[in-house]
């Protein structure tokens, strides 16, 4: 067993359950969201545009195919949702709390969920494709989840893979952008966008995830 195998959250992510799936293939989109003291500067915005991109992918052509998790996290990490269709998301409000950043935990946590989701999905007949998305504004401070275990975890999903685009992690660094190179290349994430904290960076950012669901759902390349 390795560490991340042996990592124990001790949570009820009340998934939608596997079996109730009507759809051949969904697409599993996580999102780990800091929440943090230092977001109250960026907050309404992250909140308005979060809840406009639900509402907006509850309407749109990949609805039945989509299941949203949703992590946030400070110096804890807290499941606000297991994977459920999108049109069950409720709005949902993000409030900045807590003293500190535990963004190795959280992501360990968003990756985990995804993978054991998939894992029974497949086990039905499901087809999966999974994405996760890390909204943060800091550096990890608060941890117990190495970043080096993280990166292994995702290396392994990576090499398993046949389907190119069928598995794509993505750190959305929001402010100081420099900072969040070393975190996006020690857990391993893919991608890295760099975020401003202005209502519209929020939400540009908001709808490059959208544009990135809707690019998973078409089999075509995501584009940064």
């Amino acid at each position: 067993m390795s560490d991340f195998d042996a990592i124990d959250f001790n949570l009820n992510f009340n998934n939608f359950n596997p079996d109730e799936v009507q759809v051949d293939e969904t697409i599993n989109a996580v999102f780990i969201i800091d929440i943090s003291p230092s977001i109250a500067s960026y907050e309404k915005d992250l909140n308005h545009a979060f809840n406009d991109f639900t509402q907006t992918m509850q309407k749109s052509h990949v609805a039945d195919q989509l299941m949203v998790s949703v992590i946030e996290f400070n110096n804890d990490v807290h499941v606000k949702s297991g994977f459920q269709p999108i049109k069950s998301i409720p709005t949902i409000k993000f409030k900045p709390s807590g003293v500190g950043t535990a963004l190795y935990d959280a992501t360990a946590q968003g990756l985990k969920m995804a993978m054991d989701y998939r894992e029974n999905l497949e086990a039905s007949g499901v087809m999966t494709k999974t994405l996760l998305f890390i909204i943060t504004d800091g550096m990890d401070n608060s941890s117990n989840t190495p970043a080096k275990t993280v990166k292994t975890k995702i290396n392994e999903v990576i090499a398993e893979e046949q389907n190119a685009f069928s598995f794509t992690t993505i750190l959305f660094g929001v402010g100081n952008a420099a900072q969040f190179e070393q975190a996006q290349k020690e857990m391993g994430v893919q991608h890295l966008a760099k975020v401003g904290t202005s209502g519209d960076e929020i939400r540009k950012m908001i709808n490059f995830i959208s544009q990135s669901i809707s690019s998973t759902a078409n089999n075509t390349q995501i584009t940064f």
